[in-house]
């Protein structure tokens, strides 16, 4: 029993969420968490969480081709004059952020 199993080692959810949906999607998505051995909203949760993760990693993680990569390191390695300008203006202001 997948789902036993899985209730008995997964923390409380105490919060709800509800959606509508269509018929179709909801026989698409009963077909696919039956393939998969978990409820409905076992499944639903599980790919609502993995969209999650993966639109934040988006804003977080870059990927780039061998020339953009260079370019970037280059940047950093020999900032422009104009770069420098700005980073010391940026360090001589006032923090926005609460002292630790």
């Amino acid at each position: 029993m997948p789902y036993t199993l899985l209730m008995a080692s997964s923390p409380t959810k105490t919060r709800r969420i509800e959606i509508r949906i269509t018929e179709e999607e909801r026989d698409l998505e009963q077909a696919a968490a039956a393939a998969s051995g978990e409820t409905l909203s076992e499944f639903v949760r599980r790919a609502a969480r993995h969209e999650a993760e993966r639109t934040l990693a988006e804003r977080t993680r870059y990927i780039l081709d061998d020339e953009a990569a260079q370019r970037f390191l280059t940047a950093l390695e020999q900032p422009s004059p104009a770069s420098e300008r700005g980073l010391r203006r940026l360090i001589e202001r006032p923090s926005i952020l609460p002292e630790a």
